[in-house]
């Protein structure tokens, strides 16, 4: 086995220029590969070394980060450096333990006794800590076949190299960090513009998770929107871990953090953010320990600002909307009680000035039942126009005793209705508009087909759920002989908007039942 020469020092002019010529190549050094490229051929000049290799040390993540080599035996350097990127040595294990505080021999290398294949004779290696006053940023190893072990006055001179070589790595550490964020920053700014283009809060959501997954580099997304004191998810994205970069951790498998992740079933890290202003929270999850640092938590906190806008446009955006759409049903509305209630007013002064002044019982009979059906007549038109413009006390208590109220007028004062007093506060409009469109189409068909004396109706929560109960004492149907019309393929089209389901019963001679439930979306008291 060859033996490297010993080193009996430098003098000082030598050492000044040996220090200047690797201050000078390590200043072109923009990461750690780099920097063991630049230092090994001035320290095989002077040493004999004729391998190095080293670590970057990220202390947030506890881990080692990111590893450099140059002069690498085959037995280390193949398969993508594997010997050298999988798990811990005793040397690392000793630096972050604090055991290392200088230059020192390393009577046997933990790698290289493990490494398979061509070593080149190699057997033992000098590790430099690389550390600044304040920091440990990683470690230096260089190697020289042979079993000659460092001198003193080498060690000493590795020493001073290592704070150069630390220096340069914790430039280029911070320079990476910059860019990532410059990079991130830029990716956030495409992000969040088309965020800003979206209208509905889903395709939002959509986005969001995918756009952090695809674009900002995150391993897993998911975004949950609390209700009920849970979380409940709207939205999520991943992609495979091994599209990463790897730790080299000196952790053993006992020492690392338990998997236990909401995403990922092997998530040993994660980031959390509540988005302003809104029920939501952006949750990232990594298979990797210690994975998220200050740039990820503050690219986070950037994003949930423009997640918040990008909701509160959409918010705007359906209000906009509404509001138009408000405008135009007021001008029906309005249309329609000048026109056509007017005009059925009309029709029911004339039906009664006509039964006054005839004596045929027939004609008379006839003149009821054409006045019955004007007053239903008017009273389904009152409906339209207040879904068209509901009154200013737009709940669903209100609106279904104004119903009540009207119904009452056609059939004698013979609706009931029941509800738990709690309903308004758990309710929002789309759902209130939703559970009156199937009253009112319930209610119509008892007047015109029935032949009721009764109507009920119930209304309950239950489990987080909305239980809406219409029920007659008509005359029934035969399911078998009844086919869905406009009316009750309208009324299912409303529940199942709402993510619900309606059930319609009858037999004949034993009335009609209507039975819906609808999820609830608020909590009481919120809006």
């Amino acid at each position: 086995m060859p033996e490297s020469p010993e080193f009996h020092g430098l003098d000082g002019p030598q050492q000044i220029t040996l220090l200047k010529d690797i201050a000078e190549a390590l200043n072109e050094a923009t990461d750690v590969n780099s920097a063991t490229a630049a230092i090994l051929p001035r320290l095989g000049e002077v040493l004999g070394l004729k391998t190095a290799w080293a670590f970057r040390y990220d202390p947030q993540r506890g881990s080692f980060v990111e590893v450099g080599a140059s002069g690498l035996p085959p037995a280390l350097f193949d398969h993508d450096a594997r010997a050298l990127k999988s798990s811990w040595c005793e040397c690392q294990e000793r630096l972050v333990k604090g055991r290392m505080h200088t230059a020192a021999n390393i009577v046997r290398c933990s790698r290289l006794r493990d490494a398979v294949g061509d070593k080149n004779h190699l057997v033992f290696h000098a590790s430099v800590p690389l550390r600044t006053k304040t920091k440990l940023l990683g470690i230096l190893n260089v190697a020289a076949p042979g079993s000659q072990v460092f001198t003193p006055e080498a060690l000493n001179l590795l020493r001073a190299i290592g704070f150069q070589v630390a220096i340069a790595v914790d430039r280029a550490a911070m320079l990476s960090d910059e860019q990532h964020y410059a990079r991130q920053l830029s990716e956030l700014a495409v992000l969040a513009q088309t965020l800003t283009t979206l209208t509905d809060i889903p395709d939002i959501m959509a986005h969001a998770v995918t756009g952090l997954v695809n674009h900002m580099g995150f391993e897993a997304v998911a975004i949950y929107e609390t209700r009920d004191e849970m979380d409940h998810e709207v939205a999520r994205a991943q992609r495979r871990a091994s599209s990463f970069g790897p730790e080299y951790s000196y952790l053993e498998d006992n020492q690392t953090p338990p998997p236990s992740g909401k995403i990922l079933p092997e998530a040993r890290s994660h980031l959390s953010l509540k988005v302003p202003l809104s029920p939501y929270r952006v949750h990232i999850e990594s298979s990797l320990a210690h994975a998220f640092s200050s740039i990820d938590a503050n690219i986070l906190s950037a994003f949930g600002g423009h997640l918040a806008a990008a909701l509160e446009s959409a918010r705007l955006h359906t209000q906009s909307r509404a509001e138009a759409q408000w405008i135009e049903r007021r001008r029906l509305a309005a249309e329609l009680h000048d026109s056509v209630s007017q005009r059925l007013f009309s029709a029911q002064l004339l039906c009664r000035a006509a039964d006054g002044k005839s004596t045929d019982p027939a004609v008379t009979n006839l003149l009821i039942q054409v006045e019955s059906l004007i007053q239903e007549s008017q009273w389904a038109m009152r409906s339209l126009v207040e879904a068209l413009r509901p009154p200013e006390r737009n709940t669903l208590v209100s609106r279904l005793h104004d119903r009540i109220s009207s119904v009452s007028e056609a059939l004698g004062q013979r609706v009931t209705l029941k509800l738990d007093p709690q309903v308004d506060d758990l309710l929002d409009p789309e759902q209130i508009d939703a559970i009156l469109g199937v009253v009112d189409e319930a209610v119509q068909n008892t007047l015109k087909h029935a032949r009721a004396q009764r109507i009920a109706i119930t209304i309950r929560v239950r489990s987080h759920r909305l239980f809406v109960t219409i029920a007659d004492d008509g005359q029934g149907f035969d399911p078998r002989h009844v086919t869905m019309g406009y009316g009750l393929r309208n009324m299912h089209e409303r529940v199942q908007y709402q993510g619900g389901r309606c059930v319609v019963n009858g037999r004949p001679g034993h009335g009609t039942t209507v039975r819906l439930s609808i999820p609830l979306r608020m909590e009481r008291g919120t809006p």
